[in-house]
């Protein structure tokens, strides 16, 4: 396969990514690109982020509102990263399989990271493609791919429920809800998905290294903060993104 075809491929499932990170949040349902504030569609020079920077349509015409740089440089990652998988995956069936585990890890981060969100609509059906693609390869294979995303989803619910009932105590003692917890159900989605992914007894380390990962992030954050006076307590992070991490650490 040709690089240049290798990179066009990858520029695609950029567009693609960012179209479904535009509409799935709001409309819960795929959507051609539209502006994320008035819903207008984007004109077709525009549909590619890159395609936007280029030719300067970087405002929504309608409203008026800048895209970002979101769309351009997810564009650029995901063709590097798919050059970079092509090279480390040079057969056909792992890199295409390769591509779509990394495709819908990246989505799923994204969305997590603007909206705090890991939306059913997306881990729903992404759970029966990664399971179907574990399950018909001959590693990890139909009994450790189950048992992964078995194990990913009981390890995380049962910090679900820990941090359900620390949000039910703190909220008593202060007299007021907290909203805020550490895991919430698209977390533990999130981590049956990269079970299933890594299969058993990879989701073990893939879930160590990103809670590690989101430890140490915290950890930095919370010095930063109380250096600069500005530290206030129980202030939410997204997780996904560093389970993620954990997980493509491991799948690849």
């Amino acid at each position: 396969m040709d690089y240049i075809l290798v990179a066009f491929m990858g520029l695609m499932v950029g567009g693609i990514m960012n179209a479904l990170a535009d509409s799935l949040p709001v409309q819960r349902q795929i959507n051609t690109p539209s502006c994320r504030t008035c819903g207008a569609p984007r004109p077709l020079r525009a549909w590619l982020g890159v395609g936007g920077l280029l030719t300067r349509a970087r405002s929504c015409p309608y409203c008026g509102t800048p895209r970002g740089l979101r769309a351009p440089v997810l564009e650029v990652v995901t063709i590097f990263g798919t050059l970079w998988i092509f090279v480390y995956q040079p057969s056909l069936d792992r890199f295409m399989s390769s591509l779509l585990v990394s495709a819908i890890f990246l989505l799923i981060a994204v969305i997590d990271l603007e909206h705090r969100l890991i939306l059913h609509v997306v881990s729903l059906p992404a759970g029966a493609v990664i399971g179907l693609l574990g399950v018909l390869s001959p590693t990890p294979g139909p009994l450790r791919t189950l048992a992964g995303g078995a194990v990913g989803f009981v390890a995380v619910l049962g910090l679900f429920l820990l941090g359900e009932a620390f949000a039910k105590a703190v909220s008593r003692l202060r007299g007021r809800a907290l909203e805020e917890v550490a895991f919430g159900f698209g977390d533990v989605n999130l981590a049956a998905l990269i079970g299933l992914a890594v299969g058993w007894p990879g989701v073990v380390a893939a879930l160590l290294v990103g809670m590690l990962a989101a430890g140490l992030f915290s950890l930095i954050y919370l010095i930063t903060m109380l250096a600069r006076k500005r530290y206030t307590a129980f202030v939410p992070i997204p997780y996904g993104p560093f389970l993620i991490f954990g997980a493509l650490l491991v799948y690849f």
